[in-house]
Formats: structure tokens, sequence, C-alpha cells
């Protein structure tokens, strides 16, 4: 019999990519597009490692920049690289922390990511020469966060919806 495993890693992944795509294409705008859309991003991230493993939140985190770019959704293509940076790292700590506590796996995930963004707005852009408007540096800050941390919180009410824990499972 042929091992399952890969086609389900393929099916899971593809199946909340397809949701986050969804998303970022419904093109909310202000004043709560940008906390909408990056929360359910981001929540779309943690269901991946929570229900598949790190590397499908990897990839999602990696792709739904580059298909923002593609369609017209982002506007800042030298942002791309750093965004898949931020993606990745939220779903890379919090996969690497959630088996000893969840909650605080998707604080650390959370801050992580918007750890990465105060480098990337503060340090890392001027050694490409680059420089947000102002607009721009308050949506890579803060609202980063915000977003992170909705998500996280988003994909653990989820994921204990759908699969509740079983009593001295801790979470």
């Amino acid at each position: 019999m042929p091992n399952k495993k890969p086609i389900s890693w393929i099916t899971r992944t593809a199946l909340l990519l397809a949701v986050a795509l969804v998303v970022q294409n419904l093109r909310l705008g202000p004043p709560y597009g940008q906390l909408i859309t990056g929360s359910i991003i981001n929540a779309v991230l943690v269901l991946a490692v929570t229900m598949v493993d790190i590397w499908a939140g990897v990839l999602i985190g990696l792709l739904t920049p580059w298909v923002a770019l593609i369609t017209g959704i982002m506007g800042l293509p030298f942002m791309v690289p750093f965004i898949m940076a931020a993606n990745s790292t939220l779903a890379i700590v919090f996969g690497l922390f959630q088996r000893r506590q969840r909650l605080v796996a998707a604080a650390l995930g959370a801050l992580a990511k918007y750890g990465f963004f105060l480098l990337t707005t503060n340090y890392l852009l001027s050694i490409f020469g680059k420089q947000l408007p102002p607009a721009a540096v308050a949506t890579f800050g803060v609202t980063q966060l915000a977003t992170a941390l909705i998500g996280a919180l988003l994909a653990l009410v989820i994921t204990d919806t759908i699969a509740p824990r079983q009593p001295g499972g801790g979470s």
C-alpha cells in the first residue's frame, strides 16, 4: 500500500493555502482591511503548523507575499523577502514551542514576527538604501504584532474546536 503521508501533507497544505489566497483576494480596504486580512493569514500560518507541520506554515508564509505582489495587492516589491522571512519566523517559532505551551508559543511567534519587522523597517532596509513611507512603517509596525497575536489566538480556538484537547493533554 502506498504511503499516504505526502498526499495528506500536500492536500492539507494546499487547502490552507487556498484559504489564505481567497482571504487575500477579498482586498478588504480601510479601516479594518489589514487587521482582518492579516489576522486570518497569520491564523492560517499557525493552523498549518498545528494541523500539518512547520514546513507547511513556512511554505504558505513564503507564497502569500509573492501572490500579493503578483496580483497587485502589495505595491512594495522590495518588502517581499522580508515578509516571507517574517511569516516563516512566526511559523517556526510557534512550531518549536507549541508542544510545551501553545499560548506561550503563539505569543512568542507573534513577538518574533513583530521583532523581525522592527529590525527590517529600522535597520535592514537602510542597508539596501530603501526607506518605507510613513504609512507603510505603521503597516509593518505594531499592526503586525496585533494581527499576529489575533491570528495565532484565532488558530488556537479553531484547532480546539476541530479537535479538542484531551484532559491532561496540556495547553
